[in-house]
């Protein structure tokens, strides 16, 4: 019977793959990040810097129904925007609109959360999801994202998913977007995963 009710995606009732946070984060139920063994330590030298958010800007077009990029300024914009921390971690999350930015880029309760190191001049970010509006079957996901750095951001240049564990080889990702390095005064807390 729980074989039966696990393949009907039940996964997170009976084993706890993830939970949410009361500020609507999503956590893995364990620990696996292969990164959080040894978590990189950032160094003066690197691109990445800790007194900025990283953002990417994008909106729906209703014609061709998908997102692309956009001025930050537009109207229908939604931000995205990824925080790093000196000890290898970071938060990924979206703003929300009518709430105070600087409030959301310190709240380390919300968004997802994952590992980063520095390799050969790329940036590896490791995290955590779970989508919600795929199947009840979802048990979550960890995902690795490579990213080319520069002074001005970083931009996704390919992906690895993981099943069960064990990850896929890397895909390369075409013509994907910048996220804009933006210093941010006031940014505080340290993260607790």
């Amino acid at each position: 019977m729980v074989l039966s009710l696990s393949s009907c995606g039940f996964c997170n009732i009976l084993s706890k793959q993830f939970y949410y946070t009361g500020e609507g984060g999503v956590r893995p139920g364990k620990n696996k990040f292969e990164l959080a063994k040894t978590p990189y330590l950032l160094k003066e030298q690197d691109l990445i810097k800790t007194n900025a958010i990283y953002q990417f800007c994008y909106s729906w077009n209703e014609k061709e129904l998908i997102y692309q990029k956009t001025n930050c300024n537009h109207i229908n914009a939604k931000i995205s925007f990824i925080r790093f921390f000196k000890n290898g971690r970071f938060l990924m999350n979206d703003l929300s609109t009518g709430k105070d930015s600087l409030e959301q880029y310190n709240n380390l309760k919300s968004g997802k959360i994952g590992y980063y190191k520095i390799e050969e001049k790329e940036l590896i970010l490791e995290y955590y999801s779970v989508s919600h509006a795929g199947m009840a079957s979802d048990c979550g996901k960890y995902y690795k994202d490579k990213y080319k750095l520069t002074n001005n951001g970083i931009q996704l240049q390919a992906e690895r998913r993981s099943n069960n564990g064990l990850f896929f080889g890397w895909t390369k990702v075409e013509n994907a977007g910048w996220y804009l390095r933006k210093n941010i005064k006031g940014l505080e807390g340290v993260p607790s995963w």
